[in-house]
């Protein structure tokens, strides 16, 4: 539906300009009376396609799975950020050894890609069934010695020589198989004639990486304030950071593998692919400040391929920091959630001809007063679980007293705190004011998506602050439409003092203790909600 009303506003936006280019009306012998209509016409509907794609755009469902091995030949390439476990996208997989004592094939070599991007910043570790193992060079120690091998490689540009296993030359793989660019593994495994060490098969296995390194102009000196060796155009100077606005600069920018014949960076492999002039850079270092006063981290994987859009992606990224990008002004912007100051005060000396519409409220659907965060949490083998849910009482008692709960992925976080954060500005938003639109005189043309302005209007009854949400611009009669969202400043202060609880990690105790725990009214944590009083701002516990 969304996709339907974009086309509208972009027909109706060009035929809007074609009546208004001068001499096309003449040229095709339409009246003047006859294309002013037309293009009020146009911008009507334009406006409100553009309004109604925002309200009708949906987010991004969840992608993947980073606990699961995902297999084939020509996959999509994951997209590893942040520090996380990945259980990685397999390549290659074969036995091979030929007659060993009385085994035939006793050897099994796996590939694995755990990121493109490449290099990543690191392996933290390599975990078999959840728990780390302790290498020496490329063989395991301890339990696995002997009967198991790793052998790494961070994705380098291009990789000197191609992974390998320690038995030497194996089917279907050699020297040309290098994965430039691409952090993978091979990962060995002997067979155990005693059926002793894999008795029950291999365990699920994987790592925890410190992946993309990240473009910062705040630590370049050729961007105007900046300080320091990153350049945008050269992957080799960024470096290891889990801001969430880093990251989605970075996958905005695109990742490229590099031309052995001219050392160009020619091919893109992940990313969107934005040039560094289609940045609104002021914005997006605002964010990255944001992101970093808050301690906002973007950790887990994205995948690129056919079929797979990039600016989903994108959102994804930002999504970690309560931000969605947006094209303004012709440039690559981002909207996230701060405090804002008003730029200017908008009056009804600045009002044009036109409609002007301000809606009291929400509509009742859409007023939640309860949100569950959910992230993935380390402790739980890194699977998605819930928080305590997150209820302003203030809300409920608005709503007389019924409770509207709703669940909220915070796919791309690994902090209980900021799963909980971002819950609470979800619950903000989703009371504040939307699709209020005022038609407005010229001075106002040079508005931006994103920017705060106070607007008085006696008639209506707004006095608030607030937020620039949509755009509409009528050339023939110089009148720009904006569509806002109310800002309420007290939110933000709110927001970032919730704090998240982690469900416990699964454990295995006597039956007889569990049992005592739970007729001994032991907390149960689907239940568990931490409630919300915005009168007195304090947390008290449900």
């Amino acid at each position: 539906m969304s996709k339907a009303l974009r086309t509208v506003g972009m027909i109706a936006g060009v035929v809007a300009l074609t009546f208004a280019l001068p001499g096309v009306g003449t040229a095709v012998g339409v009246s003047a009376s006859t294309a002013s209509t037309v293009t009020a016409v146009a911008t009507a509907v334009s406006a409100a396609a553009s309004v109604g794609s925002q309200l009708l755009v949906k987010k991004p469902g969840m992608q993947g799975s980073v606990n699961q091995v995902s297999i084939g030949a020509n996959q999509p390439i994951p997209y590893g950020m942040g520090r996380c476990f990945y259980a990685g996208s397999q390549l290659h997989d074969v036995g091979y050894g030929g007659k060993v004592g009385k085994t035939r094939n006793p050897y099994l070599s796996k590939a694995f890609v755990w990121s493109g991007g490449g290099p990543i910043d690191g392996i933290e570790s390599f975990q078999m069934d959840w728990q780390t193992v302790p290498f020496s060079g490329t063989s395991a120690l301890g339990y696995y010695n002997s009967w198991l091998y790793a052998h790494h490689q961070l994705g380098q540009r291009p990789e000197p020589v191609a992974l390998t296993g320690p038995w030497g030359a194996m089917p279907d793989w050699g020297a040309a198989y290098k994965l430039s660019g691409m952090a993978a593994s091979m990962i060995s495994f002997r067979f155990d004639r005693k059926n002793k060490v894999w008795a029950n098969g291999i365990p699920a296995f994987g790592i925890i990486g410190r992946f993309a390194r990240v473009y910062d102009p705040r630590s370049d000196s050729t961007y105007p304030g900046g300080e320091g060796t990153h350049r945008f155009d050269d992957e080799d100077t960024f470096t290891f950071d889990r801001n969430v606005a880093l990251n989605a600069i970075t996958y905005a920018r695109g990742r490229f593998a590099i031309d052995p014949a001219t050392g160009a960076q020619t091919m893109r492999v992940n990313g969107c692919g934005f040039p560094f002039d289609d940045f609104d850079w002021p914005q997006w270092v605002a964010f990255a400040n944001t992101c970093e006063a808050n301690g906002w981290n973007c950790d887990g994987h994205v995948y690129d391929g056919p079929g797979i859009s990039t600016w989903d992606n994108l959102k994804r990224i930002c999504a970690a920091g309560a931000a969605v990008p947006v094209i303004s002004g012709g440039l690559l912007s981002v909207r996230f959630q701060s405090p804002k100051v008003a730029l200017d005060t908008i009056t009804v000396e600045d009002f044009a001809d036109g409609e002007r519409v301000a809606p009291g409220t929400r509509t009742y659907k859409d007023r939640i007063n309860t949100i569950v965060p959910k992230y993935r949490s380390e402790a739980n083998k890194w699977e998605y679980v819930q928080s305590k849910a997150i209820r302003i009482q203030s809300y409920v008692d608005i709503d007389a007293g019924e409770e509207k709960e709703e669940e909220l992925l915070c796919e791309l976080v690994t902090d209980k705190d900021q799963a909980a954060q971002l819950g609470g500005y979800e619950l903000f938003a989703r009371r504040e004011l939307t699709g209020v639109s005022y038609p407005l005189k010229p001075r106002l043309w040079y508005a931006r998506l994103g920017e705060a302005y106070h607007l008085t209007d006696p008639e209506t009854g707004l006095d608030h602050l607030l937020v620039v949400a949509a755009i509409s611009k009528d050339i023939a009669t110089a009148t720009v439409t904006l569509t806002f969202e109310s800002e309420t400043t007290a939110k933000h202060a709110l927001a970032l003092a919730m704090t998240g609880t982690a469900p416990p990690p699964p454990t295995l105790i006597p039956p007889g203790e569990a049992d005592g725990d739970a007729w001994a009214g032991g907390e149960t944590f689907d239940s568990s909600v931490v409630t919300f009083d915005t009168t007195t701002f304090t947390f008290d516990e449900a």
